[in-house]
């Protein structure tokens, strides 16, 4: 009697047939693989986009939140800007991070460029 299963294996699943014999087989003999019949369709990926919070150290500078390399940097000295504004762009572990303004103000002091590597803590813009 043949018997039909649907069996996951790391997140993939898997139809299987099994056919059921009425003889036992030795423990030392070799069983033929059974034909498996890979399931469809495509796996569903949802990428968000992460977001860092910004830190402040002291006043008005805003330091990196973990370790990274800058891949955007969005104002330049003198902006005047917004709570909430995007300042730059980090990319951490393959993940784009983007960090915000804490406060209103003014760019006084942009301290990186793009392609820098910074690390945790590592001052990124001075506001006023």
């Amino acid at each position: 009697m043949k018997r039909r299963f649907k069996v996951t294996v790391d997140g993939e699943t898997f139809d299987v047939e099994v056919e059921e014999t009425t003889e036992e087989a030795p423990a030392t003999q070799r069983v033929a693989p059974t034909e498996v019949k890979r399931k469809t369709t495509e796996p569903r990926v949802t990428v968000q986009k992460a977001v860092a919070p910004s830190t402040a150290t002291e006043e008005g500078v805003v330091t990196a939140p973990l370790p990274g390399v800058v891949s955007e940097v969005r104002i330049s000295a003198g902006d005047e800007i917004k709570e909430g504004t995007v300042l730059l762009v980090l990319e951490a572990m393959k993940m784009e991070n983007e960090i915000y303004a804490p406060a209103d103000g003014v760019v006084s002091e942009v301290y990186v460029e793009a392609g820098q590597q910074v690390g945790r803590g590592h001052r990124l813009v001075k506001l006023s």
